[in-house]
């Protein structure tokens, strides 16, 4: 791994993750598909910055990164999403937000200070406020397999506007991402296939080259998370 990298869980029921890096040499990751939001904020070596905003993303993705760059970002749980911005519009798409100073930027007509790794959760609690963030939780439902008083034909409508895919495959990046977490938790092969409710290894396999871009022993041997 030519990065430094460390997590942390937030305050904020919204948030699935808030992770940081610190890019030791330049090279290229391999991001997996999430079906979530998230942003990410760059401090390039240049001394600049940028800040991003992912749409929930159903494929994989090659992210270059280059050296002396300290990165943090938010991950945001499933069901969430950014109100009056369309989920389908933004489907495997990443902006760059515009920054009318070195340290502020634009998000929703709203200009912002740039949080810090420490300070996100106040920034996250200030989207809420403004009403540009919200949770739906009949996607959380959904994916916790819960009782949902809606017909199959209309939970998938009801995903397809909120978080712009299927149930279906939601589950099934959920499930690769988690697969992953298990690996490098040590489990072996067989269990995680059987913990996950995969056929078999082959199928396992499958599933995670497809939303990862690794098989199970790559993702292992590469031993970083998603």
């Amino acid at each position: 791994m030519s990065f430094t990298y460390e997590e942390k869980l937030s305050s904020s029921p919204h948030v699935e993750v808030v992770w940081r890096t610190e890019d030791q040499t330049d090279g290229v990751y391999v991001a997996s598909a999430d079906a979530c939001w998230d942003m990410i904020f760059i401090k390039c070596n240049d001394g600049k910055s940028k800040v991003l905003l992912c749409g929930p993303s159903s494929k994989i993705r090659a992210v270059p990164y280059s050296a002396g760059n300290n990165n943090f970002g938010v991950q945001f749980k499933p069901g969430t999403i950014f109100t009056n911005i369309s989920a389908i519009d933004m489907l495997n798409v990443t902006k760059e937000l515009p920054m009318p100073t070195e340290d502020t930027f634009v998000l929703q007509g709203i200009t912002w200070t740039l949080p810090t790794y420490e300070s996100i959760d106040e920034f996250i609690a200030g989207l809420v406020e403004c009403g540009l963030l919200s949770h739906e939780p009949i996607v959380r439902n959904v994916l916790e397999n819960k009782t949902v008083n809606m017909s199959a034909r209309s939970i998938q409508r009801y995903f397809a506007r909120t978080i712009g895919l299927s149930p279906r495959r939601v589950k099934q990046i959920r499930s690769a991402r988690k697969a992953v977490g298990l690996l490098l938790q040590g489990m072996p092969l067989a269990e995680v296939a059987y913990e996950l409710g995969y056929a078999d290894l082959p199928h396992m396999t499958r599933m995670l080259r497809r939303f990862t871009g690794y098989t199970p022993m790559g993702n292992k041997n590469r031993g970083e998370s998603v």
